[in-house]
């Protein structure tokens, strides 16, 4: 299995504007090692509807080595934008014989 760099974009909430609005902006998390899988099974009831609507979802599995929080994010593959929208599977390290420890699902926005 081939890991590959992932530049995931998230938006951070930020101060209030003057009519208290919450203001974002964006930074850029970039993860090596990542793993890309399509759902080519649905395990919930939202990949199978995701699945039955044709949509493009894939799984992103992390590596190990990597803390970072990412939920909530965007990231390019394959040239089209996925957003990561469930919360990380975490799997126990010494359970784990691969590399990759949590995953995401992702779905595409554009496509």
């Amino acid at each position: 299995m081939v890991g590959m760099e992932i530049v995931f974009t998230q938006k951070v909430a930020g101060a209030v504007d003057d009519l208290n609005n919450p203001t974002y902006t964006t930074q850029q998390v970039t993860v090596d090692d990542c793993l890309v899988a399509p759902i080519t099974e649905p395990a919930t009831a939202r990949e199978q509807q995701a699945y039955d609507q044709a949509k493009d979802q894939v799984r992103v599995h992390m590596p190990k080595a990597s803390t970072a929080d990412v939920g909530g994010s965007t990231f390019e593959y394959d040239g089209k934008t996925f957003t990561l929208d469930s919360s990380s599977i975490k799997f126990m390290d010494g359970n784990t014989p691969t590399r990759w420890n949590r995953y995401f699902r992702a779905e595409c926005l554009n496509g």
